[in-house]
């Protein structure tokens, strides 16, 4: 029985991966980021099956990784390389993928969504749903935001388990499981939470590939420049850390766009969140 062609990368050698994911910065910041954030999820003891996978054991191919989060089936596909011609063959003939399930590719470059356009393809796959964002970045190098201020009442701290229902409750793309990976995330210690007198009105967390998500202010205490406090508290922590702060935002939303350029968060490429799955129909996709 022949080798598979994606060969499995130990955590050993991921500091040899993210050192190339640096070379092609700022594109492949979320092929660091994610290692990064993983590492020390495993440090914790929350080994959940993240998998690392190079095309023929060579890590400047590229990288597929495993990222099963309950129900939700994620392939994170990156490349510190413009030739991708490895990184496709691979993906095309390896059985450790099941393309009649629906699968999730998350923040992929142009140059790898190029080439997963043509697998779609030849998988007979169809698009379910194609997001476009972009990606907003502070240098680890930046000073901390110094007019920081919680008034009298406000607290920020580390979430706990206990607020997991609420912030799945309010999440958008909340899926069946979903519940599990917020709890995972706290568990990491990755969820933090504002208080006003004792009582959760804000939270943001720091999502399991390494970027800020997540951001959100309950109904009744919006409009007040929670959200705002927030994203310069964690910025913050993760700066102290000596971590890049890294966050998406969704082609369109002025309002975000507008926040992250006032804290001096700087523009960097464009990425694409694809779920797909298998296309019963003839028709074209």
């Amino acid at each position: 029985m022949s080798e598979d062609a994606l060969v499995f990368l130990p955590v050993n050698r991921w500091d040899e991966l993210k050192n190339l994911f640096k070379s092609d910065w700022p594109r492949s910041v979320s092929g660091y980021t994610v290692l990064e954030i993983q590492e020390r999820i495993l440090q914790l003891g929350l080994d959940y099956g993240f998998r690392v996978y190079c095309p023929y054991g060579e890590l400047s191919n590229g990288m597929v990784a495993m990222n099963i989060k309950k129900t939700l089936n994620e392939i994170v596909i990156q490349s510190p390389s413009d030739d991708t011609k490895k990184l496709e063959e691979a993906l095309s003939s390896t059985k450790l993928i099941d393309w009649q399930q629906s699968l999730h590719v998350p923040f992929a470059p142009k140059h790898i969504m190029e080439f997963v356009r043509r697998i779609i393809s030849e998988k007979n796959l169809k698009i379910d749903e194609l997001t476009l964002t972009e990606t907003f970045m502070l240098d680890k190098s930046k000073s901390l935001f110094e007019d920081v201020r919680l008034p009298q009442g406000l607290s920020f701290k580390l979430l706990s388990l206990e607020y997991v229902d609420l912030v799945d409750s309010t999440w958008p793309h909340r899926y069946p499981g979903s519940s599990w990976y917020f709890e995972l995330l706290t568990r990491a210690n990755l969820g933090y939470g504002l208080f006003k007198e004792g009582e959760l009105i804000g939270w943001v967390y720091i999502k399991e590939m390494g970027a800020l998500g997540h951001l959100y202010t309950l109904g009744k205490h919006r409009r007040k420049g929670y959200g705002e406090l927030i994203l310069k508290l964690i910025s913050n922590i993760l700066l102290k850390q000596g971590r890049y702060v890294v966050a998406f935002c969704v082609k369109g939303n002025t309002a975000a766009y507008k926040l992250y350029k006032k804290l001096g968060f700087e523009r960097t490429d464009e990425i694409a969140w694809c779920t797909m799955s298998h296309n019963n129909s003839t028709n074209e996709i």
